[in-house]
């Protein structure tokens, strides 16, 4: 389609000369009557002369609102407009458009985390991040374009918002919408019937409940009180005997339950040193719960602990696992040690073979750390 330069004359009987307005567009449409050049195109713009400084300096009496495009001005290689404004040339660098509001990408979700996408933005310099619609509180997120979220909640829809800026503004955000997968699909609770010998200390039938999409191991399903508990704890440092259930030694099968007055049974080893993690023979998860059940590894339980960002026994009693301060009995006679201050759980892992790592905490610390295999720690089992 060919450009049209069309041309309006008009007469001025007082002023005794011709005026004529321009319009170049490819329809044929009139100049509008305040311009005196009208440039109509839907594809391409208007391009001022391309000067350098030098060349820009050397214009002899510069009209007031001069323009030209600076090739060697502003504070970047690629120049700057110019224009001669009450007596000088002044650079237009402060004058740009504000970034379009990002497109939504393909975002990755898990059972706890979305890894959350979006494309960029031709113009934008930066881009923010947010829980909520409010850029001023949003993460600056500088040049990524990906952002992983962790500590989410299985199966569930999360709404997120995203900008994208340079230094003229900030775009609209791109509302992106994204559900973690669905949750493993376990039992609500499972009910036991402890018969006393080998294993348990005692007889009773315990009703366990359970949860999956713990951060950190969330493709298993968990028990919500400790082995042999009558049931969850109430508190963090709640020292019950109820609560706080039966206490394992490392790669032992056999549990002990300790009221505060009596050991069951009585305690005969003192010392273990062996090289060996806990066998699968002597799980007591599996061997009192079925097939499936097992205790942590210590990989899960410091997988537990980052997601979670546990840092004192706040972190674990708050979370879906409910982990509270149950004590431990002492290696030498199996005494009850720290009974709501102090919470200590077998991993079925070892760095040695005088040790064995356990999920530590207390009012201060969370972390898993290594002990003598001949302490008395509470079990927390998962299946997978």
């Amino acid at each position: 389609m060919k450009t049209l330069l069309t041309l309006f004359l008009f007469f001025s009987l007082s002023a005794k000369v011709m005026i004529a307005q321009v319009a170049v567009n490819t329809d044929g449409t009139a100049p509008n009557g305040s311009a005196m050049l009208d440039v109509n195109s839907g594809d391409k713009g208007v391009l001022l002369p391309r000067m350098n400084y030098s060349q820009i300096m050397a214009i002899v009496s510069p009209a007031s609102g001069l323009m030209v495009f600076c090739t060697d001005c502003g504070t970047t290689a690629s120049g700057a407009m110019a224009i001669f404004i009450n007596g000088t040339w002044n650079l237009l660098n402060t004058i740009c458009l504000t970034p379009q509001a990002p497109v939504a990408g393909v975002h990755v979700p898990s059972y706890t985390q979305i890894v959350w996408n979006w494309n960029t933005v031709p113009g934008a310099t930066g881009y923010k991040w947010s829980m909520t619609n409010d850029y001023s509180s949003a993460y600056d997120w500088g040049t990524n374009t990906s952002m992983t979220e962790l500590s989410l909640t299985c199966g569930t829809v999360y709404t997120r918002y995203a900008w994208a800026y340079n230094g003229c503004g900030y775009s609209s955000p791109v509302i992106m919408t994204q559900s973690t997968t669905a949750c493993p699909s376990c039992p609500p609770s499972i009910t036991i019937n402890h018969v006393a010998g080998t294993i348990a200390p005692v007889s009773k039938t315990i009703t366990y409940g359970i949860v999956s999409g713990i951060p950190g191991a969330a493709s298993k399903c968990w028990i919500t009180s400790n082995l042999g508990a009558d049931h969850q704890a109430t508190f963090r440092s709640d020292a019950t005997e109820a609560s706080a259930g039966w206490n394992w030694q490392f790669n032992r099968k056999q549990g002990y339950k300790n009221d505060g007055s009596s050991l069951t049974p009585s305690w005969t080893i003192t010392s273990i040193n062996e090289n060996s993690e806990w066998i699968a023979a002597n799980d007591p998860c599996a061997l009192e719960l079925g097939t499936g059940w097992r205790i942590p590894t210590n990989t899960e339980w410091d997988n537990v602990d980052a997601a979670g960002w546990w840092s004192n026994w706040n972190d674990p009693w708050s979370s879906n696992l409910k982990l509270h301060a149950a004590g431990y009995l002492n290696s030498s006679n199996g005494s009850l040690v720290l009974r709501g201050s102090y919470g200590a759980y077998w991993s079925s892992s070892q760095p040695g073979s005088d040790a064995g790592y356990a999920l530590y905490f207390d009012e201060s610390f969370c972390y898993t750390r290594s002990y003598g295999k001949a302490y008395g720690f509470p079990l927390r089992c998962l299946k997978e």
